[in-house]
């Protein structure tokens, strides 16, 4: 099969629906710019990158949108030795406490479900203790308006995401230690037994994970110049539904960063839209519960005939050689 066909084959689905939805907001709202969608890659975009990588390795973060809150408030915190300086240290803070929550995971042998709501609320807690129960800004005004000028259509801060997303589909695809995730998340055992170390996957799965909630709550905060202690709270949900709308497996070692890019833009696109024609929060979110049962559905249909057409073809292949 021509390799072009079989990618578009393999994200058919998603590419499908993304039209729609595309052309329906074009009609529906004629002052709607899909461009201005792309916008929401922060933090959107890069927490469901983090989620996707989690979940390839088999495991759940629940606890990204806290840690990219975190981010956000150390970012601050750190602002009076530049805000460039701030994102960096905040984003490095979090990624080893990602890195370390994957530690102990893989010692400990907890699962990461149970182990990440318990994250969760302690570094939400600790959000609320760095920034002393109250919202918080920068003492500069004027620091964050490096992060307002455009390229083309594109922010500093949306093109940095971009550039995660790639680069995390690169290293998935293209690196020992990604190809390693999707073995730990598909046959587990077997790839211990063949030697894929699992702590180490663990450790790099969080701390990625980490580190994308990081990128996106610190990049946030630098854009607004404030951080708030209950921030982001809806993002590990809206996070959840892009990923699995994308196409990423809850079973884990299926997915790519593709699938994360289409899942966002359907969700960006019709959240964006629906905004636009000054629908109330609800709605987008009614429309968001109902596009991820349809394609779950859809995508689960299709596999089913799969299954079945290749159960056939084995049964004939069988029938003709005996």
């Amino acid at each position: 099969m021509n390799p072009v066909f079989s990618w578009f084959k393999r994200y058919l689905l998603q590419f499908v629906v993304l039209i729609a939805v595309i052309i329906s907001m074009y009609a529906l709202y004629p002052n709607f710019h899909v461009e201005a969608s792309l916008e929401r890659l922060i933090p959107l975009g890069v927490i469901a990158a983090g989620l996707a990588v989690t979940m390839i390795a088999g495991e759940f973060d629940l606890s990204i949108a806290s840690m990219a809150a975190l981010a956000g408030a150390l970012t601050v915190v750190f602002s009076g030795l530049g805000l460039i300086v701030a994102v960096v240290i905040a984003i490095i803070g979090c990624t080893l406490l990602g890195m370390l929550q994957g530690w102990a995971i893989a010692k400990l042998g907890i699962n990461s479900l149970v182990f990440t709501v318990g994250t969760l609320i302690l570094i939400r807690g600790l959000t609320w203790l760095v920034c002393g129960g109250l919202a918080i800004s920068v003492d500069d005004i004027f620091a964050s308006d490096i992060f307002q000028v455009k390229f083309l259509f594109l922010s500093p801060l949306s093109a940095s995401a971009l550039v995660v997303i790639i680069g995390l589909g690169i290293f998935l695809a293209r690196t020992r230690w990604g190809r390693e995730l999707y073995a730990l998340g598909s046959s587990r055992h077997e790839a211990i037994a063949a030697g894929v170390n699992y702590k180490r996957g663990m450790i790099v799965a969080f701390g990625i994970s980490a580190g994308c909630g990081a990128v996106g709550g610190a990049l946030t905060s630098a854009l607004s110049g404030s951080a708030a202690p209950d921030a982001l709270e809806s993002m590990l949900v809206t996070g959840l539904a892009a990923v699995l709308v994308g196409g990423i497996s809850l079973s884990g070692g299926r997915g790519t960063m593709v699938n994360v890019f289409l899942g966002f833009a359907i969700i960006a696109v019709l959240a964006s839209g629906l905004a636009g024609m000054g629908s109330k929060a609800f709605v987008s979110q009614l429309f968001t519960g109902i596009f991820l049962l349809a394609i779950v559905l859809i995508d689960y249909g299709i596999r089913r005939i799969s299954e079945q057409n290749k159960r056939g073809r084995q049964r004939k292949l069988a029938e003709v050689t005996a």
